[in-house]
């Protein structure tokens, strides 16, 4: 007989928000929308379980999601911690159509880690968003 995971009723499947979530042995977080800032602002911030997760950090750069200026954009730069170690520093462009508007960075979280995903855009501009995903396989977990 298959064995299948039930899921209840107040369960979040598609939800936004620093956290992340677990669904069986999978993981994953969404940061939501964030309106472009040349200040730091933390996208992602979470402490892992008890087992170790792999997976894709994906970044994507502010752009204006509108008909009228879709090809306007500016750079973002990320930083992912890991206990407050920085591991990971991304940059990500999107105004030209020369460089990467999103970038994927595989990584390894150990059990019980602190994890955080900062973001800082070259222009203050509120109708310019910018996003960021996880999406990880967990294994190990008690």
């Amino acid at each position: 007989m298959p064995h299948t995971d039930t899921i209840p009723v107040s369960a979040s499947i598609a939800s936004t928000g620093t956290g992340i979530r677990y669904i069986g042995d999978w993981a994953y977080a969404y940061s939501g929308t964030f309106a472009s800032l040349s200040s730091v602002t933390v996208m992602l911030d979470f402490t892992s379980g008890s087992g170790y997760v792999t997976g894709d950090l994906v970044v994507n750069s502010a752009i204006d999601f509108s008909v009228a200026n879709i090809n306007a954009g500016v750079a973002t730069g990320y930083q992912l911690s890991f206990n407050d170690i920085v591991i990971s520093i991304i940059k990500v462009e999107g105004g030209t159509e020369d460089a990467p508007s999103y970038a994927t960075q595989p990584v390894l979280i150990p059990p019980f880690t602190a994890v955080k995903l900062e973001r800082v855009a070259s222009a203050n501009n509120s109708s310019f968003l910018d996003t960021a995903h996880f999406i990880g396989r967990v294994y190990g977990a008690e």
